[in-house]
């Protein structure tokens, strides 16, 4: 770690070789490095490792050039550093749109790099085997491990919060491309059931400083409803959400996009996803002929809530092995019995023409 600060510190090696270093454990760089003294010595014995490691497999996308940076913060002071290499730009780029994030310099928050998995030949691998190892034995001695996604592969190293996303689709398949970029969500949404938050199948709506979450499965009506609220109400999304715990164990959730208006309508909308409100409730939709607010106990609202939030995690835990599987659903059941101690959940029964709202408003805390 101090072999890693002096190097941004410094602030004078190429961007490529301070984004190896960034990578690679500080551990691993000793290897290459004799003990060195101070100023210019130093940093020649820096240069000259980091460059070593280069040479080993020069095509390695490691040694990608990063063309754009956009940064994601959450409410409870998380946060990401999206890092586009070239190759990837164009897919970077479409999803810091569509989350409404903004280009940033280099930082301290940990970084997601993307890089291209290279196509040029039939077997890549075969090509950079023969000049010694190829990229994926060396991440792997090197102490990297991988989630396999298909699309998008996640290469992640106890020793550095960064991780490395090689993405995979296929050139000019659109479907491919936005399910690349909506998988890159996963390690962004690991990281939060790890600190105690969970994704989320829902709708968030906004009342005054209130966040208020409509879940329901598809095809009940979430995206109905949230269009039908009146002012002051405030529709922030209607499919997908983040909800995020910080140190005080309080709650607070984010809109993330709806993917189906992608797949399904090739649409360009953006969502504000760093926008947070602190979460008030959580209302299980169901279609009825009358408006009708009825509390649940703490057991039905964890399992309405652990059904919904699977319903998220599903699609990024497809390819992962079971006992991994196992281990993070454990967690995530954990998280949602701490949620619903301090939130409080209700079914909500929404008839076609009633003023379902006022009744919700009625039972915010």
């Amino acid at each position: 770690m101090l072999l890693r600060s002096y190097v941004f510190r410094a602030g004078r090696l190429p961007v490529d070789v301070a984004l190896v270093c960034s990578l690679l454990p500080a551990g691993l760089l000793y290897r290459y490095l004799e003990p060195a003294g101070c100023g210019a010595r130093k940093e020649r014995q820096i240069r000259s490792g980091l460059q070593m490691i280069m040479q080993k497999t020069p095509n390695c996308p490691l040694n990608a050039t990063v063309i754009g940076e956009y940064l994601l913060r959450l409410g409870n002071g998380q946060g990401w550093q999206l890092t586009a290499t070239k190759g990837v730009e164009r897919e970077v780029g479409e999803l810091a749109r569509i989350m409404g994030l903004a280009t940033c310099e280099s930082n301290g928050y940990p970084r997601l790099i993307f890089v291209r998995k290279v196509q040029e030949q039939a077997e890549w691998e075969d090509t950079l085997s023969r000049q010694n190892k190829n990229m994926e034995g060396d991440l792997r001695d090197l102490g990297w491990e991988a989630y396999d996604l298909r699309v998008l592969r996640v290469w992640h190293h106890s020793d550095t919060p960064d991780l490395l996303c090689e993405m995979n689709h296929e050139e000019g398949v659109y479907e491919q491309r936005i399910l690349s970029m909506r998988l890159a969500l996963y390690p962004i949404y690991q990281q939060v059931v790890d600190s105690g938050g969970l994704p989320f199948h829902a709708g968030l709506v906004q009342h005054g400083d209130k966040g208020v979450l409509l879940a329901a499965p598809r095809n009940v009506g979430k995206s109905t409803s949230c269009r039908r609220l009146p002012c002051p109400w405030l529709s922030l999304c209607d499919e997908e959400t983040l909800i995020v715990r910080d140190d005080e164990k309080t709650y607070a959730v984010h809109p993330f996009p709806t993917w189906s208006e992608y797949f399904d309508k090739r649409s360009n909308k953006s969502w504000n996803v760093e926008r947070h409100v602190p979460l008030a409730a959580i209302f299980f939709l169901e279609q009825a002929a009358a408006d009708e607010v009825i509390p649940l106990g703490q057991g039905e609202a964890t399992a309405c809530i652990n059904h919904l939030a699977l319903q998220v995690c599903y699609r990024y835990w497809a390819d992962i092995d079971f006992a991994e599987m196992r281990s993070q659903r454990t967690t995530l059941l954990e998280n949602i019995c701490q949620l619903v101690r301090a939130v409080p959940a209700f079914r909500l029964r929404v008839s076609l023409h009633g003023r379902f709202w006022e009744r919700i408003e009625k039972v915010l805390p």
